[in-house]
């Protein structure tokens, strides 16, 4: 874990940049499926000088059929930014988990959500990376009353929020770089979108005005 923390830091020297991300949309923004979301964290170390800054997206599709909590295919487009170092989103096992009264690890037990995503990025030191996942959790439970797919919990609710990215060497021996989560929003549509939606819906409007006045005058 240190190791990849110290080829995070040593291997690649360019600034991190700012994730952006798209929302999709329809001409009805409440209804729309997907919902971006961006986090920002650290990554953990010994030293607190050693951690390193982390960026953070991913889209949640909030249609995604699922059973017992388990929502596969439902997480799209995560990227996430270690330092200068950025893995992205790679097809394979990619989707949400909501679980109530599960083990956290280290004793309690309360409720999670969580968002796994297969990744991959440029070679680090002789890895690669093939995996990442996200865990909020609540100790104790109360975190929702459901497992139906939802919007993740907010931090007011938390009582921890990890991130882990996971890396091979060839021979298949893994690494991880883990640390914590200290914000995660939802996206907000640009105004130029909103604005650009509400056209549409005002011409719309006016086509159909004006074929009924066209029709209206034909009689």
């Amino acid at each position: 874990m240190s190791m990849i923390n110290q080829h995070l830091k040593r291997g690649i020297g360019l600034p991190a940049s700012i994730v952006i991300c798209a929302l999709a949309f329809s001409i009805t923004p409440a209804h729309a499926a997907f919902v971006s979301y961006s986090f920002t964290g650290m990554t953990d170390a010994q030293d607190p000088a050693d951690s390193l800054p982390v960026l953070g997206s991913f889209q949640l599709n909030k249609a995604t059929d699922g059973n017992g909590g388990v929502y596969n295919g439902a997480v799209t487009n995560f990227r996430i930014t270690i330092g200068g170092y950025t893995s992205v989103f790679a097809p394979g096992i990619n989707g949400v988990t909501l679980s109530q009264g599960t083990a956290l690890g280290g004793g309690p037990s309360g409720d999670r959500w969580a968002l796994v995503s297969a990744a991959t990025g440029p070679m680090l030191n002789g890895t690669v990376p093939y995996s990442f996942d996200l865990h909020l959790d609540r100790a104790g439970g109360g975190l929702f009353t459901s497992t139906a797919l939802q919007d993740p919990p907010s931090f007011g609710k938390l009582t921890q929020a990890r991130w882990r990215l996971f890396f091979e060497d060839a021979q298949g021996t893994p690494f991880a770089s883990i640390g914590s989560i200290a914000s995660l929003t939802a996206v907000p549509l640009p105004p130029a979108v909103l604005l650009f939606g509400a056209g549409l819906v005002a011409l719309v409007g006016l086509g159909v005005g004006g074929l009924r006045n066209l029709r209206d005058s034909q009689k």
